[in-house]
């Protein structure tokens, strides 16, 4: 199962801010995690639960997430939103795995037209994609990808940037 992340980490995810700016909201008691008020943005949020800011939700939710898969591991990943996977590992691989909320960007990623750079191993397993790196994850954890992330991706794919 996926691990938990930093609160202000999942928050600057979402689009709310960069995590500096994200924690003055926690700080504030603006932001509940399953109904109890959180007031320290280092807190760890899992995947699945409910993060509200002034009540409401967080629309889309992240922009996606990056996963360190082990081999022979399903894909588990409980996350705001649905997400979709670039360039799938088959179930008996393991390493990188890239996730976004995006279908149209997702599907795009995966064209030939538009190859993402790649590295596995010589076990099999993906140690980089599109510029994430393995390295920076342990086996089974995840993180949110940052709005500046999803950004590179849309123009790696040569789609326009989203507005707002």
């Amino acid at each position: 199962m996926a691990g938990p992340v930093r609160l202000n980490r999942f928050l600057a995810a979402a689009g709310l801010g960069t995590r500096r700016e994200v924690e003055g909201l926690v700080r504030a008691g603006r932001v509940t995690v399953d109904g109890t008020v959180m007031e320290d943005p280092a807190v760890k949020v899992a995947a699945g639960q409910a993060v509200l800011v002034d009540g409401e939700g967080l629309g889309a939710g992240p922009t996606g997430a990056v996963l360190h898969r082990v081999p022979g591991a399903p894909l588990a990943i409980v996350h705001p939103g649905q997400l979709h996977p670039v360039l799938p590992l088959p179930v008996s691989g393991g390493g990188l795995e890239l996730l976004l909320a995006d279908p149209r960007l997702a599907r795009r990623l995966c064209d030939s037209r538009h190859p993402l750079k790649e590295k596995v191993d010589r076990n099999g397993i993906r140690t980089r994609l599109a510029g994430f790196d393995l390295e920076e994850l342990a086996a089974g954890a995840w993180r949110p990808i940052s709005p500046r992330e999803l950004e590179r991706l849309r123009l790696s794919a040569r789609l326009p940037p989203r507005a707002g």
